[in-house]
């Protein structure tokens, strides 16, 4: 389809797969979802983003015409992630979603099965997530790590795990089953606000979709490998510094809390604390001449100081990490004000 008029109601899981030039990728992605077994009614959804740089809207076509309860969105513009994912989540009405990247994958044909399962048997829970296999440059035969390490066991996590500085499990995208208590009343206005603003990668990955879930109910971790998660070395957060990585995050817990509106000790600290963190790693960088404070962009300064100021303003409320707060602070000041 070239529009957005594809309903998912008459289905009980919407799978939404968004792709920007996957080609090499992306039948197996869809392969895999094919092979699930399932007692179920799904659709997959495949949002492309203005695919033009290999073959696959042709890919995309070929299954479309193939299978009735596959279906399509094309754009005839590249918004960037957040917006093409929005694009499916506005029409997503099914009891139930999750997410499968065009170059990501699952291995285990039973994964949507259980995880229905366990959300039908238990009303009070909001995410049923388990483990995946990381693959790094396609190497996938030698590629033995997980996602998530072995000491994380299997469990109920809820928000109170969460805001008391527990070291919670949160997968990566591929092992993530939702209860759709968020979209079937419309995208949140915090998400479609952040389309093109600084706050836009706070509502792109796996963390905001289980921390936004997470306040409306409980999640369930398996320990199990249910998929791939394929990582590349032109992939968009791979390509970042770890500066940049570490604001995006501060950044994220600004956007939770607004999302929250409530447990500001625990998105203030995580806040201040990765902001700390950016600025360890900026001297790191600029030890290594990666880095000149002159040369430091705009967005990234706008972001900056948005998150200092959020820090500043409610520095009473950190309960961690802080030692030095008032010094870090200061010489951010110092970036800010170059």
């Amino acid at each position: 389809m070239d529009n957005d008029s594809v309903t998912n109601i008459d289905y009980d899981l919407t799978i939404i797969m968004s792709n920007y030039n996957q080609a090499k990728y992306i039948e197996k992605a869809i392969q895999s979802v094919l092979n699930q077994n399932v007692l179920f009614k799904y659709k997959l959804l495949i949002t492309d983003d203005h695919s033009t740089q290999d073959d696959s809207i042709s890919i995309i076509k070929r299954f479309v015409s193939e299978y009735n309860n596959i279906e399509a969105i094309f754009s005839n513009e590249n918004g960037g992630y957040l917006k093409n994912i929005i694009r499916a989540k506005e029409i997503t009405k099914t009891k139930y979603f999750c997410l499968l990247d065009a170059d990501d994958y699952w291995t285990d044909d039973n994964w949507l099965q259980r995880a229905y399962d366990f959300l039908e048997n238990h009303a009070e829970y909001v995410i049923y997530e388990a483990n995946v296999k990381v693959v790094i440059n396609d190497n996938e035969k030698d590629s033995k790590n997980n996602f998530l390490p072995s000491k994380f066991k299997n469990g109920t996590i809820r928000k109170e795990d969460m805001t008391a500085f527990k070291r919670i499990p949160i997968t990566q995208t591929t092992g993530m089953f939702f209860r759709n208590v968020i979209f079937q009343d419309g995208v949140p206005l915090i998400m479609k606000e952040a389309v093109g603003t600084l706050a836009e990668r706070s509502f792109e990955g796996d963390a905001d979709r289980f921390i936004m879930h997470l306040k409306h109910g409980k999640a369930y971790y398996s320990k199990d490998v249910v998929g791939v998660y394929r990582q590349t070395s032109s992939g968009i957060w791979v390509r970042l510094k770890e500066s940049e990585k570490l604001l995006i995050m501060a950044r994220t817990f600004i956007d939770y809390y607004e999302y929250y509106e409530s447990d500001i000790d625990y998105f203030s600290t995580r806040a201040c604390e990765y902001l700390q963190r950016y600025y360890e790693a900026k001297k790191k960088e600029a030890a290594l001449g990666v880095f000149d404070e002159k040369g430091i962009l705009n967005s990234e300064e706008e972001n900056l100081r948005a998150i200092y100021l959020f820090c500043y303003r409610y520095k009473d409320n950190i309960r961690k990490r802080k030692k030095n707060l008032k010094y870090i602070l200061g010489e951010i000041v110092k970036i800010i004000r170059r």
